[in-house]
């Protein structure tokens, strides 16, 4: 496994775990359970696998097209999650006769897009790496 698959499933695994533990809080929380998706600041120790081993390469042109594959395909995931949501909450607060839609929600429909986005990346990136045919 190369240390971008590493990568890949720590930022899978990472963006899961939050979706669960902020879906099991809710009940409890309420609104609060929005702290819990500041276990999405994990992802960033998928940065460990990158270390240099003496004079390997850690990351070559296979990985830097995956990675960039992996960063459009979650960026479009998470854009277009927001622009329904926001189409979907506008028309429902205008059907309710509201004038206005609540920042909590706002709040929800960021986060949200991060993890999505997080998890998008990191679900293709791990099915791009398993899809690959390994050298002899």
């Amino acid at each position: 496994m190369s240390a971008m698959e590493k990568v890949a499933w720590t930022e899978l695994l990472v963006a899961v775990t939050t979706l669960v533990v902020v879906t099991a809080l809710y009940p409890w929380l309420g609104n609060g359970a929005t702290g819990a998706f500041g276990l999405l600041a994990f992802v960033v120790g998928g940065a460990w696998f990158l270390r240099r081993r003496g004079g390997a390469v850690v990351v070559d042109e296979r990985d830097r097209a995956i990675e960039r594959q992996t960063r459009n395909a979650g960026a479009s995931a998470a854009w277009q999650f927001l622009f329904l949501a926001l189409i979907a909450v506008g028309l429902g607060q205008m059907y309710l006769g509201a004038d206005h839609v609540s920042l909590r929600v706002l709040n929800w429909l960021i986060w949200a897009q991060f993890a999505i986005f997080v998890g998008v990346k990191g679900l293709v990136g791990v099915i791009s790496y398993r899809r690959q045919s390994r050298a002899a």
